[in-house]
């Protein structure tokens, strides 16, 4: 099962994505065009004609599971993401998130589906469970000890910035910014997945 998600990216990123996705995707299907010219696919029937798409569907799918051919945004992401997830050992099994929790960037501390300079773009891309399911829940049990040291901070001292922070000292100021600064999004992991694979294509 695939998952939408939407994530903000700068423009530039996104233009380089979507070159690399169609530049694989042109090569998949000349790669398609030489396998039915070398097996005369066009001149086969029936049975003959079923054994031969089947076995050039199934070497393309080979190709896309390798990366030879990564002609879909999810493909194009997916050894870059693989790798970060395993570098921040959320490439494991994990709890399935509670119904009702809030979602990555929609908790105290979180940075937000639309921080950052100059990320205007929208990237949709579509997850296979494989690579969704440890992104969405390692950020959710991850980030669990620093949000709640954040609920602990605002029952003491007040909400954020925007609703006034006028009771807390400079000292718990600093020591929130320091916790807020362990939360982990989503979105932080797919841009880090995104400039990897634009510079290791």
């Amino acid at each position: 099962m695939a998952h939408t998600m939407v994530l903000a990216v700068s423009p530039h990123h996104l233009e380089q994505l979507d070159a690399f996705v169609t530049s694989h995707r042109d090569a998949e299907e000349q790669w398609i065009r030489d396998e039915s010219a070398r097996t005369d696919l066009s001149l086969l029937r029936g049975a003959a004609r079923r054994t031969v798409q089947a076995r050039i569907r199934a070497a393309r799918q080979k190709h896309r599971n390798t990366g030879r051919h990564r002609p879909t945004r999810a493909l194009a992401l997916a050894p870059a993401l693989r790798a970060e997830l395993d570098t921040r050992g959320l490439l494991r099994d994990w709890d399935p998130i509670p119904a009702g929790a809030p979602t990555a960037g929609q908790t105290l501390g979180g940075r937000g589906p639309h921080t950052g300079a100059g990320l205007t773009a929208r990237l949709v891309v579509a997850l296979p469970d494989e690579l969704w399911t440890p992104l969405t829940r390692g950020v959710h049990w991850t980030n669990q000890p620093h949000l709640q040291a954040l609920q602990e901070w605002t029952d003491r001292w007040g909400p954020g910035p925007a609703a006034g922070r006028s009771a807390a000292p400079p000292e718990a100021l600093a020591e929130r910014a320091r916790t807020a600064a362990h939360i982990t999004t989503t979105g932080e992991i797919l841009r880090t997945a995104l400039e990897h694979t634009l510079s290791r294509p």
